[in-house]
């Protein structure tokens, strides 16, 4: 009796009908997505529309908030100073700095007062004083933003900008500003570690300076030498005179050049920030208030429409909202 070789089932008709079913529910799913996101901002839209006065007494009353309660509220300012800490650290400097801004959190306006070598009187128009970070998101070495509300503190996708930091004062009355930035230079020059690390940079930065002189006068009077004093070398060996070759001529001008830069960055240095703090930008003097009609209606604005659309979806299901609880 000769055997019969088994007959496999054919596959592949059965793989290709699985296959296109599975686009196909997955295609039907998508399908059912988009359905769903557009019903849903259909039924949005509808219900607005059927709830229309409730958004708008929301509307009128944000406006109407917003438009009255500047004139109870009493008128603030801000503005930005941006400064560069040539003794230390910038996280030392922000630290100590924001040191004013717990003060006026406290309330403790005598010790403000004192601090920043002002009047009692003008501290107490001091709302706020808080110093923050520059960054750099592309860590190119170019400031995107500023960090005012310290956003990126903890994140190390950023870089933190070293060479400037700014401080950020809310104040009641503009004039304030005249005598708040060299309040804050008199407290930064009150603390004495402060001055003594900045005492020690200066110090060696006049021994950088005078170290380079020297080294580029060794270099520049080597420099002449190798290119307008050399002379044919001769020496005996054995009884024999030997010419040796001429030595090679190495350029110096590019380590000149090094240190002549070097030099006049310390002098620039030493000249123009020689104190423990360097203003950059100073307070900028503005007339305008922040707390305007706008500036309310920003925030009274959404939070009344939410608010709104919130009571008319309690009243419209409030019966099932109940039987809900109930259960």
């Amino acid at each position: 009796m000769t055997d019969k070789p088994e007959s496999r089932p054919e596959r592949s008709g059965s793989d290709e009908i699985d296959l296109l079913e599975l686009f196909r529910n997955f295609g039907n799913f998508i399908a059912r997505i988009f359905r769903g996101f557009f019903n849903g901002i259909l039924q949005f839209i509808i219900f607005s529309i059927r709830k229309w006065l409730y958004l708008l007494v929301a509307v009128i009353v944000a406006l109407a908030f917003s438009y009255f309660y500047p004139n109870v509220k009493q008128d603030f300012y801000y503005s930005d100073l941006v400064l560069k800490s040539n003794a230390v650290e910038n996280q030392e400097m922000i630290s100590y700095i924001n040191r004013l801004g717990n003060l006026t959190s406290e309330g403790n306006y005598p010790v403000l007062a004192s601090s920043l070598n002002i009047d009692s009187a003008d501290a107490e128009k001091i709302g706020n004083i808080r110093a923050y970070w520059f960054v750099d998101k592309n860590k190119d070495g170019i400031v995107d933003e500023a960090d005012i509300d310290n956003k990126f503190l903890a994140d190390t996708s950023v870089s933190k900008v070293n060479r400037k930091f700014g401080v950020r004062a809310t104040v009641t009355e503009p004039h304030i500003y005249d005598k708040l930035s060299s309040g804050i230079e008199y407290y930064v020059n009150s603390n004495d570690y402060f001055n003594k690390m900045n005492e020690s940079r200066l110090d060696n930065l006049r021994e950088i300076i005078e170290q380079t002189d020297s080294e580029v006068e060794k270099l520049d009077s080597l420099q002449k030498k190798e290119y307008f004093k050399l002379e044919d070398v001769t020496r005996f060996r054995e009884g024999q005179l030997v010419f040796t070759n001429d030595p090679e001529i190495k350029l110096l001008h590019d380590d000149l050049l090094g240190l002549v830069r070097n030099r006049q960055a310390s002098r620039r240095e030493l000249s123009i920030h020689d104190s423990i703090i360097s203003i950059l930008e100073d307070f900028t003097v503005t007339r305008q208030p922040v707390n305007t009609a706008v500036y309310y209606a920003k925030t009274a604005l959404p939070v009344l429409i939410v608010l709104a659309y919130l009571l008319a979806l309690y009243i419209t299901f409030r019966k099932k909202i109940h039987e809900a609880i109930r259960k």
